[in-house]
Formats: C-alpha cells, structure tokens, sequence
C-alpha cells in the first residue's frame, strides 16, 4: 500500500477526512525483552521446573490529530514462555479511541486505569484485573474494556466507568508453572455471582483534586470483584499431587479513599475502602458452605521521605515505610491483615538512570518476613537491564499462605530492548 491510502485510512480511524490526513502526527515505539528466572527450590509438583526462559514483547501506536482532539492508541503485549503454557499469552493493554474537547474527555475502548498512591499495596485500584502470570507484585494489569468519561473544573475532576466485560484472573501452568502454592486452579470450572457472566454491567465513578499539598482521590466501585475466592473440589490435578480449587467471582461494592501530601522532602500516605460482597464461609470453602454477606474495611498508610543529593554525591536515598491491616487480620485470605511494609530506595541520577529498590515485609501476628530485590540500569541508548528476587526469609507459626510461599523464592533477570 502507498503511503497517501494508507494515511486515509488512519485519518479515517481518527474521524478526519481524507484530505486533512497529512496532519496526522503518528507515534510508534516499543521493546522486545529476553527473560530468565531461576526458582532455587524444587517446586511442590512432581514435574514443576526450576529454570525458565521467556520473551516478549510491547508496542505502542499512536495516531494523534493535530487539533488534539482526537486520538487512537494501540498498545499490544505479547510473551512466549519456555515452559508455562499460560504464561505465553497476548494481551491488549490499550485499544482505544480518546476524544478530548475543553474540560471534557471521552475514551471508548480497552484501557488501564491506575488509582492510589500507597507502595506496597494498593487497595483502591479495583477497575482492572491483575496480570498474574506476568507479575507477582500485582502490578502488571489487562487490559480492560470501558467506557469513560471526565470532566475537569477548578474544584476537581469527576470520572465515570462502564466496564461491560470482566476478564478473570490466570495463574501458572498446573503442571509445570512457577510460582506454585500448593494448589492448581481450573479456568474451565469458573464461577460468577452475577447471572451475566463474563458480560458485565460494572460501574465506577472518581473524584480527584488537589488543595496545596494534599491530593485527594474518593472512588467508588460495583460490579464483580477483580479478586477471586478459590473453593475446594475435592479433585486433583491432572499428574494427581495438587489440589484443584474453583475460582468464584462474587459481586461487589466498594468506597475508597486515597490521600498523598507533599511537605517538602516528605510524602505521607494514605489508602482506605470499604467493600461489601457474598462470600462463601466455613474451615474448608465448598459450593456446598453456606454464604453470608462480608464488610470489610482496609487501610494501608506510611511515609516516604527522601534525602537528596546524599553526602554530595548527587544520589538520592528515599526511605519508605507503610502499614497495612485488615480488620480480619489472620483470618484475612491474603497476607496483609496486619503488617509492616519497608523499603529503601536508591536513584543514582546518572545517565543510565540506575535504581535500587530493597524491601521487606513483617507479619505482626505471625512474625513471617519476606524480602525483595528490585534493580535497573540503561546500558547505552537502547537497553536496559532489570533483575528482581523475591524471598520468603521467615515463616511464622500457624501462617498457612506464608508456608505456601517459603518454597517459590525465585531471582528474575531481564534484557530489554527499545525502539
């Protein structure tokens, strides 16, 4: 195709007639990255792999009309896996169409929607679902479809979300996938509260605004939790040595506040919700187990102050410290009920944007510790390395879900390269 029809179409796309498609300006980058990761510890499966190696990639087009008005996004996330099956996948992180006309902007179309402010743990971010084959940290997300429509005035800014679609959440290959906790979850088997499925009819709305300091962030969610409960079935999985557990989507609501103030070399934080949904309960959770109706209230909050130019050497110290609880603590079915969250973050502030990132964390009640390792550095114009560890240092008594995780240490090396 000549350059003149295929500038028409794109001009089309964007809603602009042929004639004005030169004024296209038209972006387009992104990166291909090598990856390897070593777990130390033989998995709790019999055929589960130690060493895995790995590709991807991500792209980003982006058609933009000269008046600003109008824009198209693509942004397209591939990766094969060596071993892990689910872990080779293709997303679309961004598929949409924005429209932006004074203190109006419309966006039709998959997108990712980031709320919060916190470090470790974000509890306010609900509107997409987690990536949970590409990260363990929560925070690679999909794509999610929506639509969503701002509206900026001097006193804040109010955005509405329908997210028609719901995507449920992935985890390892059951047979030879890493990281492993003891179980394997059949995507086959899922569940879902609302009557519709996969076909959803979510909603959120956002406040945001900043006064001096203080950015301000209320939200609300309802619609089908983008965390599942996982019920027992009684099977195994297919080499029979792991448990096979349902993932069940209840529907949900949830309030949220999000606060972050900036007083000098401080930044405090902040993040609350308050959600309602059906869970089933009991010892061991079956369809069987009865279901009652859960409020929960979280909040999670700390400080980040950094020292600049330390000792004169141009490098910054940045130490960071939150506290997350949940008001059922141990019996909370993920391991922040009442923990300590530290980090120590170093930005050298050279030309190859080298950073460290060392943090830990501490179960208050058990006295369960883990550890983590985030580095990265540019080398040349075009490359960047990136390595991460993670590591269960201490297992506590009675910590069921930090003994799952004391056997899926693991060290992951990257090799990034940008176009």
């Amino acid at each position: 195709m000549s350059r003149a029809p295929f500038l028409c179409v794109l001009a089309g796309l964007l809603g602009v007639s042929a004639p004005t498609a030169w004024a296209l300006d038209i972006d387009f980058d992104g990166n291909v990255e090598l990856e390897a990761r070593h777990y130390p510890k033989v998995g709790p499966g019999a055929d589960m792999e130690q060493d895995f190696t790995s590709i991807s990639s991500e792209m980003e087009l982006g058609l933009y009309s000269r008046s600003g008005r109008h824009a198209v996004i693509l942004k397209p996330f591939g990766r094969y896996d060596q071993h892990d099956h689910e872990r080779s996948h293709m997303d679309l992180r961004e598929a949409k169409y924005r429209y932006v006309r004074g203190p109006i902007e419309l966006t039709l179309g998959a997108d990712k929607e980031f709320w919060g402010v916190t470090e470790f743990l974000h509890l306010v971010d609900i509107v997409n679902q987690t990536d949970n084959v590409e990260s363990t940290d929560g925070e690679a997300k999909l794509g999610q479809p929506m639509v969503k429509l701002a509206y900026s005035t001097r006193f804040g800014t109010w955005t509405g979300y329908s997210l028609p679609f719901f995507r449920i959440r992935q985890y390892a290959d059951p047979i030879k996938g890493r990281p492993n906790y003891g179980f394997v979850v059949d995507d086959n088997t899922t569940l879902f509260e609302s009557g519709e499925g996969r076909r959803t009819e979510d909603y959120a709305l956002r406040y945001k605004h900043s006064i001096g300091a203080f950015d301000i962030g209320l939200s609300g969610f309802k619609g089908t939790s983008r965390d599942p409960q996982l019920l027992a079935t009684g099977e195994f999985s297919a080499n029979n040595t792991l448990p096979k557990l349902q993932a069940y989507y209840a529907y949900q609501t949830q309030v949220g506040l999000d606060v972050q103030a900036t007083l000098g070399s401080w930044l405090w934080k902040f993040e609350a919700s308050q959600s309602q949904q059906n869970r089933f309960t009991g010892a061991i959770v079956t369809l069987a187990s009865p279901i009652a109706e859960v409020d929960v209230t979280r909040a999670t909050g700390g400080f980040e102050y950094t020292f600049y130019n330390l000792f004169f050497s141009g490098t910054d110290v940045g130490l960071v410290t939150e506290y997350m609880w949940d008001e059922r603590e141990s019996d909370a079915p993920h391991p922040f009920g009442n923990d300590i969250g530290i980090g120590l973050r170093w930005t050298a502030n050279d030309t190859q944007s080298t950073a460290v990132l060392l943090g830990g964390f501490i179960d208050l009640d058990t006295k369960s510790s883990g550890l983590s390792l985030e580095a990265e550095r540019r080398l040349g114009q075009s490359y960047k390395a990136i390595l991460e560890a993670r590591f269960q240092d201490k297992v506590g008594d009675n910590d069921a879900l930090a003994q799952a995780n004391a056997d899926e240490d693991f060290i992951r090396l990257r090799l990034a390269y940008f176009f």
